[in-house]
C-alpha cells in the first residue's frame, strides 16, 4: 500500500488515498527526479532518494474512512507544515487510525514496524489511548489530536485548544482587573461541568469564588430561562463578572435575557470562552464590551493566508493547524535527534513552540499550555486588549 501510494518530494500537493489513507510525503530534497517508490528497510519506510541518511519519520494517524473532511483538511495542513519546515530528511507517513482503541492499536503497530520515531493523532479519545498502548511499548512519543486530558501522560501529550485553558486565561485576566466573585451560564453538558470545573479551580487558586452555576439544556428558549433564572439569584449579591461558555444562537439569546432579568451590564463584567470568537458575540449588542480568551487572531489570518495559498484558495478548517502544529513541533523536536524516538524532554522544551494559533507548550503531564489573547467584544469586531504572548518565561 505505502508503495503504490507514495508521492515524492516534488511540490506536488495531491492527495492519493486508500483504505490507508495517503502516501507518505518527504521534506524538500536538494534534487526531487520521479522516483520509484519507498522499501521498508531495517530502520523503516524509506524513499530510494533517502536511502542512507537519518530519516526523521513522522507516523500521523487519522480517521479518513469516518470522518474524511476532518481528516483531509488535518492531512493537508500537516502537508504544508512538512514543506515550511521540514528538510531533505523529514518524511511524513499518514495512516487510517480507525475508530476504536484496538483499531488505532493495530495501526500504531504498523507505523512503528514502518520507522515511526513520534506518532501524531488519533482525533477521538478512544483512538488516542490505542495509540498510546501500542506506542508506549516502543516507547515512542504520541501527540494526540483529542481536546479530552485524561488520556494525556506517560510520553502521550495534547496537542488541541483545551476549554481549560480559555478559563485559565479570562479568570487570570479578570481577576487581574479587580473581578472576585463569578457567575456561570453554560449548558448542562460535559462541555459545561468541565467549564464549571475549571472556573472553580482557577477562581479558587486566585483566592476568588464561584457564587451561582446555572445550568440548561441547549437551545435558544432555555438559555433565556437559565439566563433570567440566573439574574434572579444575582440580585443582592456581590458577582461581578458572569462566564458564559456558550455560542451560537442560545449565547445570543442570553444578553438580552439578563438585561430583562435586571443585570446591570454596565456594572457585570460578561466573560467568554473562545466559543465567542465564531463572530455570534458581535452580532448581539447586549454582549458589547463582553471579554473572551482565545487564540490571537492575526497569528491565525498568516496560517489561513498561506494554507489558502496552497490549496487553491480553499480555506482550512479550524482544526486543520492541528496538523500544521504538529508536524512543526515534531520537526523541531526532533533536531539533534540520536535515539530510535524523538525525546520526551525535547517536545517538553520550555520555550515551546510557535504555532498556527499562537506559542504553546507541553507539560510533563502531556497536557499543553497555550499563550491566549483577551478579546473585547465591539461592533466592528473583536478587538485584542491584552495581546498573546510571543514567548514563555522559561525560569
Amino acid at each position: 500500500m505505502a508503495a503504490a501510494l507514495f508521492l515524492a518530494a516534488c511540490g506536488s500537493t495531491g492527495v492519493t488515498t486508500g483504505p490507508g489513507g495517503p502516501g507518505p510525503i518527504a521534506g524538500p530534497a536538494a534534487t526531487a527526479p520521479p522516483a520509484p517508490p519507498p522499501i521498508l528497510t531495517r530502520e523503516g519506510v524509506t524513499p530510494p532518494f533517502m536511502a542512507g541518511r537519518r530519516i526523521v519519520r513522522i507516523g500521523l494517524l487519522l480517521p479518513f474512512a469516518s470522518r474524511p473532511d476532518d481528516a483531509h483538511a488535518i492531512y493537508q495542513a500537516a502537508e504544508l507544515a512538512v514543506f515550511d519546515f521540514g528538510d531533505a530528511a523529514t518524511l511524513l507517513i499518514p495512516r487510517e487510525s480507525g475508530a476504536t482503541a484496538a483499531e488505532a492499536a493495530a495501526n500504531t503497530r504498523i507505523l512503528l514496524r514502518d520507522g515511526a520515531d513520534v506518532i501524531l493523532g488519533p482525533l477521538q479519545r478512544e483512538a488516542v489511548i490505542g495509540a498510546a498502548q501500542a506506542a508506549r511499548e516502543r516507547q515512542v512519543p504520541v501527540i494526540g489530536f483529542s481536546s479530552d486530558r485524561t488520556v494525556a501522560g506517560d510520553g502521550v501529550y495534547i496537542l488541541s485548544l483545551p476549554l481549560e485553558e480559555d478559563v485559565r486565561r479570562i479568570v487570570e485576566y479578570a481577576m487581574s482587573k479587580g473581578v472576585r466573585n463569578f457567575a456561570l451560564l453554560t449548558a448542562e453538558s460535559d462541555y459545561g461541568r468541565r467549564v464549571e470545573t475549571a472556573l472553580r479551580a482557577e477562581a479558587g487558586a486566585r483566592g476568588g469564588s464561584v457564587t451561582f452555576a446555572q445550568f440548561y439544556q441547549r437551545g435558544d428558549r432555555e438559555a433565556a430561562a437559565a439566563a433570567r433564572t440566573l439574574a434572579a439569584q444575582m440580585r443582592g449579591s456581590n458577582v461581578q463578572a458572569i462566564l458564559i461558555a456558550e455560542n451560537g444562537s442560545p449565547l445570543r439569546s442570553t444578553g438580552p435575557a439578563l438585561l430583562i432579568g435586571g443585570v446591570s451590564l454596565d456594572r457585570i463584567q460578561l466573560l467568554g470562552t473562545s466559543a465567542w470568537a465564531g463572530g455570534d458575540a458581535q452580532r448581539e449588542p447586549t454582549l458589547s464590551r463582553g471579554w473572551y480568551a482565545a487564540p490571537d487572531p492575526a497569528l491565525r489570518a498568516d496560517f489561513e493566508q498561506r494554507f489558502r495559498a496552497a490549496y487553491a484558495g480553499r480555506a482550512p478548517s479550524r482544526i486543520s493547524s492541528l496538523g500544521y502544529d504538529g508536524v512543526m513541533a515534531a520537526v523541531q523536536a526532533a533536531q539533534g535527534m540520536r535515539t530510535d524516538a524523538v525525546p520526551r524532554q525535547a517536545i517538553e522544551r520550555p520555550e515551546g513552540f510557535a504555532g498556527a494559533d499562537g506559542v504553546f507548550r507541553f507539560r510533563g503531564d502531556g497536557s499543553i499550555e497555550r499563550g491566549l489573547a483577551i478579546l473585547e467584544v465591539r461592533q466592528q469586531g473583536a478587538a485584542a486588549i491584552d495581546p498573546a504572548p510571543r514567548t514563555f518565561r522559561t525560569n
